[in-house]
């Protein structure tokens, strides 16, 4: 089945590199036709779809997310679930086979996180995944803690459908570099695990976009992400 994946997103490998690495975390096909895909995670109840798919798949209408590129599909289920939020992002990849390459920042350094630093993401994660049994995933995962001078200063990692982000640097130690230096180590530890370094950046996003592009990270200017639930 992979390899049906793989035919399918090869059509726009830059657009739907995205689909096929959430297929390789463990995501199932629900859909498939030369049309459109669909790919559901039942561990997270997520949906990924590209192109056309039926919008009264089972998947696409049940208690969890949804993440489509169809603005028809957007359409259809907003206004079949009057009560879901939905929201528009624009899509940005790193293309390179090297990480980047940031300039050393004086104090600034990054070590993994631990179980023990649970409370400080818990309080400082501004977004809806913010309970420990979300954040205790992450963290095996991977999350990457930002220190200056070395005191926990911020943090970053990779959302459970496998985009990078989590991003957040506290107030007082912001523009010191911090977000670049951790989002480039995210990005280097996506490439050693043979993964594809992604992100989803809300449009308005100018500050994330900013970062996105100093990167090297390269935006679909084509195409709108919207995520609904």
């Amino acid at each position: 089945m992979e390899q049906t994946v793989r035919d399918w997103v090869s059509r726009d490998a830059f657009g739907y590199g995205y689909l096929l690495d959430f297929y390789q975390r463990g995501a199932q096909v629900c859909w498939m036709d030369k049309a459109g895909l669909a790919l559901w995670d039942e561990r997270y109840r997520i949906t990924y779809t590209g192109g056309r798919v039926p919008a009264d798949l089972p998947a696409l209408n049940g208690p969890g997310l949804v993440l489509t590129d169809s603005g028809e599909l957007k359409e259809h289920l907003a206004a079949a679930h009057p009560d879901w939020a939905v929201m528009d992002f624009s899509q940005a990849y790193y293309l390179r086979k090297e990480p980047p390459r940031v300039p050393a920042r004086p104090g600034v350094s990054i070590r993994p996180l631990t179980l023990e630093d649970m409370d400080f993401v818990l309080e400082n994660y501004h977004n809806p995944g913010a309970y420990e049994s979300h954040i205790r995933q992450r963290i095996a995962e991977g999350m990457l803690g930002g220190l200056v001078d070395g005191e926990l200063a911020g943090f970053a990692g990779i959302h459970q459908e496998g985009a990078m982000g989590m991003l957040e640097v506290l107030p007082q130690f912001r523009r010191r570099g911090l977000a670049e230096v951790l989002e480039a180590a995210i990005i280097a530890r996506q490439l050693e695990r043979g993964r594809f370094p992604y992100c989803h950046v809300r449009r308005g996003n100018t500050a994330s976009e900013a970062l996105q592009r100093k990167l090297g990270l390269t935006f679909d200017e084509n195409r709108t992400l919207y995520w609904l639930g």
